[in-house]
């Protein structure tokens, strides 16, 4: 899990997704992670739009996921879409979840984490800068994904899931796999002390939240603090997957909040146990 190439891009006809390469001949698990090319829509949301929030058309919404689900193989009908909210709400889904969100409407007010270990339901949750949190156990057939904003980072949601497998599906942490996929990185995650005021509580001490006199601003590395959470809990460092990927400065490829204020369409995490 330590290898410095954690990820590729892959690209089918004119859509292009990143996977995380120690998962990539995992024929029990199929995952990745959008970008904007390979879509329909058009301006600011241009090409591969997911969110249904964003001013976009809904066909032009509805065809983005048809042609991602396509490229990742897994069927359309089989997407479950959450509503996140920035809390730490996680619950277990199943073939009933099925088309949650794009194709029934949506039964959560609040849901920024899920898993199952159900095949053939693909896990969908959405991003542009938040951090997306993959969850892998294969031994027990088990997946699970968390977005992980600034609020959910300090509340340690990806910690919560582990504390949920472990509690509720009795699964080792120690079996436990996660990937920290592309979002805002440390060199462009700059607060103010409100902000950084909450993580210097959550975590004391910190090398990874540093204070620019200059900008009186804080730098925070939303990475770090995700991996010390999950690390806290006793997950091996050796599993834990980082691509070091920054949203902010790669916005030709990914849609970035802060890098457009927020005029951007939404990016998709997407996994599914075969």
């Amino acid at each position: 899990m330590t290898d410095p190439v954690s990820y590729k891009f892959v690209t089918k006809e004119e859509l292009t997704y990143l996977i995380f390469t120690p998962w990539e001949n995992d024929e029990r698990m199929t995952h990745g992670f959008s970008t904007r090319s390979g879509g329909v829509s058009e301006g600011d949301l241009a090409t591969l739009n997911l969110g249904f929030n964003r001013g976009d058309k809904e066909e032009n919404v509805i065809e983005n996921y048809k042609r991602i689900s396509k490229a990742l193989e897994v069927p359309f009908e089989s997407l479950v879409l959450s509503k996140q909210v920035h809390e730490t709400q996680i619950t277990k889904v199943g073939h009933k979840e099925c088309g949650n969100g794009i194709l029934i409407p949506n039964k959560w007010e609040s849901m920024d984490g899920f898993y199952t270990n159900e095949q053939g339901v693909t896990l969908v949750t959405h991003y542009a800068d938040c951090v997306p949190l993959f969850f892998y156990a294969p031994k027990y057939g088990i997946i699970g994904m968390a977005h992980s904003g600034w609020r959910g980072t300090v509340h340690e949601i990806g910690k919560k899931m582990i504390e949920t497998w472990r509690n509720r599906e009795g699964i080792p942490v120690s079996e436990i796999q996660i990937a920290i996929g592309p979002s805002i990185g440390p060199c462009h995650f700059e607060v103010h002390e409100d902000v950084a005021s909450c993580f210097q509580s959550q975590f004391p001490n910190a090398d990874f939240i540093t204070y620019n006199q200059s900008k009186d601003k804080y730098t925070i590395d939303l990475w770090a603090c995700n991996k010390q959470s999950l690390c806290s809990v006793g997950v091996p460092e050796e599993n834990i997957i980082v691509s070091g990927i920054c949203t902010c400065c790669m916005d030709q490829i990914f849609f970035s909040h802060r890098k457009t204020g927020g005029k951007r369409g939404t990016l998709g995490a997407f996994m599914c146990l075969n």
